[in-house]
């Protein structure tokens, strides 16, 4: 299952565009820049905490990538050089699928197939709190509309 992600034009890391993926078959999450037609993508090299990774996504605040893994049932951030990496949450994760930030509200939401739960925390994992648990069967994907600020 592939799942894309976006960049846009952040100046407070970085103005590169790019897209990042995550190939749970390899258990890697890759980079692919949008700069160069035809420019070949690579793993970021994440080698812990990782191994069936589903969905991704990106702060362009702090330049650090998060992830959802569902065999080692949590979920995770690191930065994009594969550096640092941080579980930001893992008691009572079964099967988190969907994940979606709010980079400007410095919040994370993911979804859990096995719980039956959404799920919110702060980007580091404090403050967690169920949204959602209750006439929820199987949730997988989540999106966020944080509108303009």
């Amino acid at each position: 299952m592939l799942m894309f992600y976006i960049q846009a034009m952040f100046y407070k890391t970085s103005s590169e565009k790019f897209a990042i993926f995550a190939e749970g078959d390899t258990g890697e999450i890759y980079k692919v820049p949008l700069e160069v037609p035809e420019t070949p993508c690579y793993p970021l090299g994440i080698s812990t905490n990782i191994s069936r990774p589903v969905a991704v996504d990106y702060d362009p605040v702090e330049g650090k990538i998060y992830w959802t893994d569902v065999t080692l049932e949590l979920v995770a951030r690191a930065f994009l050089n594969g550096s640092s990496v941080e579980v930001i949450a893992h008691s009572d994760v079964k099967i988190p699928g969907g994940l979606a930030l709010d980079y400007a509200g410095r919040n994370i939401y993911w979804t859990d197939e096995g719980t039956s739960r959404i799920e919110v925390a702060r980007l580091d994992g404090s403050s967690r709190r169920s949204l959602i648990t209750t006439n929820i069967i199987d949730p997988r994907a989540i999106l966020l509309d944080i509108g303009e600020r």
